[in-house]
């Protein structure tokens, strides 16, 4: 099934990244195109969208620097990186196959790597220029080689663990809290087997532990950077907080958590919820106890993360690839479980079931990101013809989104709001050459200084800058 489920997403690594959420895919892609022209340094992340020479550390850039090696080796940089994404997407589909496997028997793990491959949520995400795959095969390295340790007290496992904790918690901090959980459900089930914390709290001091200490370093380090450029301090991790886990007034209000449930039951437990049913019925009609604590354990991590991060679960439907396979498991277990009570044969209901998942998860997904290589940003193609490769280009209109600079192949500076700096105390205005804008409704002369002007060029949405004397 994973041979399969890599074919079928082979003609998808060669398509542009003007698709869902191009922002963040674009994002990854341009620092691991920098790093590709510029060398691989990462204690820095390039992202000269906020200045030629910004460096915006966020995330440890492991996948991007992945991805540059390839750029390197002569691969496009779009499918560079979704190279490295679908690595990780498959990496994780291993990784999961052996946990279900060694915790749940074979039939489960069957039913769940072929939810994970087919299922229309991992279609439209598995091969996507995003370092949340491979950050949640990290986390699944980490539950995997650290279960082996707790129950048999393999010093390979051990190893194997700590290395992919520390990974998972450099490279996406957001995605191994809610793996976490799950990796508490094992030690508390090995603990009922060994009656033995030893090894448990070994692992866990070593392991999550020392992630967070390092998740925490990098973020201050990160900070200690940004915080030095006017133009990336809105990017300081102090002033995230309610953009990462929300507002005590999101937190409060139910109707914030209903965006998370409602994609989770249309969009990866489809049609309307029915997989969280065959999930909680999995959970009712376990046939003993470690087994219910292992299938809670499952939905616990589910659960977890749009709690957790409450804010950006809210905002973006791809952070739900963080607890993605959590989910297909859950439903896997009911669907065996359910399949194994029935009458009729196993393998006809396994199908059925499967299938009603499948199809009625496709409606509110969409396919064509897997199926049809994107249009390119008519905008960037207007940039480019009318720009030179070394001119530095202004943007307006578009908060502080690469995607427009990065199809252009161009450098610049987004101006927006959240930059509440005089830009041009810090900015050479005359270093600029051009500006473009994504939004008609703005006002572009607003963001020059006094003395220079906006001069129409054959692109409609661009024009050249220009001293007012000149113009």
């Amino acid at each position: 099934m994973i041979t399969v489920g890599t074919l079928i997403r082979l003609p998808q690594l060669c398509h542009g990244l003007n698709e869902m959420h191009a922002f963040r895919q674009t994002q990854t892609a341009y620092v691991a195109l920098e790093y590709a022209r510029r060398g691989i340094n990462m204690m820095h992340t390039p992202l000269p969208v906020l200045g030629p020479n910004a460096d915006a550390p966020m995330e440890f850039p492991l996948v991007q620097a992945a991805a540059a090696v390839l750029i390197r080796l002569g691969v496009n940089a779009d499918s560079a990186v979704r190279i490295v994404g679908l690595a990780g997407f498959q990496a994780a589909a291993i990784l999961l196959g052996i946990l279900v496997f060694r915790w749940h028997g074979r039939s489960t793990a069957i039913v769940a790597l072929a939810l994970y491959e087919f299922s229309p949520f991992g279609l439209a995400w598995g091969a996507a220029a995003l370092i949340e795959f491979p950050a949640v095969a990290a986390s699944l390295g980490m539950v995997v080689g650290l279960d082996s340790w707790f129950r048999n007290g393999t010093r390979v496992g051990l190893l194997a663990g700590l290395v992919s904790c520390w990974f998972a918690f450099l490279v996406k901090a957001t995605t191994p809290p809610a793996w976490c959980v799950l990796l508490a459900v094992s030690a508390l089930t090995a603990y009922l087997s060994t009656r033995s914390w030893g090894r448990i709290v070994t692992g866990f001091l070593a392991g999550p532990a020392i992630g967070v200490a390092l998740a925490f370093a990098w973020i201050r380090y990160g900070d200690s950077i940004k915080i030095r450029d006017p133009l990336t301090r809105f990017l300081f991790s102090g002033t995230m907080h309610d953009w990462n886990f929300g507002s005590v007034k999101q937190h409060l209000d139910p109707s914030t958590y209903a965006p998370a449930l409602v994609r989770i039951s249309t969009e990866i437990a489809g049609p309307i919820g029915l997989g969280l049913v065959l999930s909680v019925a999995g959970i009712l009609l376990a046939r003993t106890k470690i087994e219910r604590v292992r299938r809670l354990g499952w939905l616990a991590c589910a659960a977890t993360a749009p709690i957790l991060f409450l804010n950006l679960y809210y905002v973006h439907n791809y952070y739900l690839i963080a607890v993605f396979p959590a989910i297909i498991v859950t439903v896997a277990i009911g669907i065996v479980e359910i399949a194994q009570r029935a009458r009729a044969k196993d393998c006809l209901v396994i199908a059925i079931l499967s299938a009603l998942v499948v199809v009625g998860s496709a409606a509110p997904q969409d396919i064509s990101q897997w199926t049809h290589n994107p249009t390119t940003d008519p905008l960037a193609k207007e940039l480019q013809a009318v720009t030179g490769p070394n001119d530095l280009i202004l943007g307006v209109g578009c908060g502080w989104n690469p995607q427009t600079l990065y199809f252009a192949d161009r450098r610049g500076l987004m101006l927006w709001e959240y930059n509440d700096v005089d830009v041009w105390k810090h900015e050479n205005i005359d270093d600029y050459h051009y500006l473009f804008s994504c939004d008609p409704a703005v006002n572009a002369k607003e963001y020059l200084p006094v003395g220079y002007a906006l001069i129409a060029t054959s692109a409609p949405r661009v024009w050249r800058v220009a001293r007012a004397s000149d113009a």
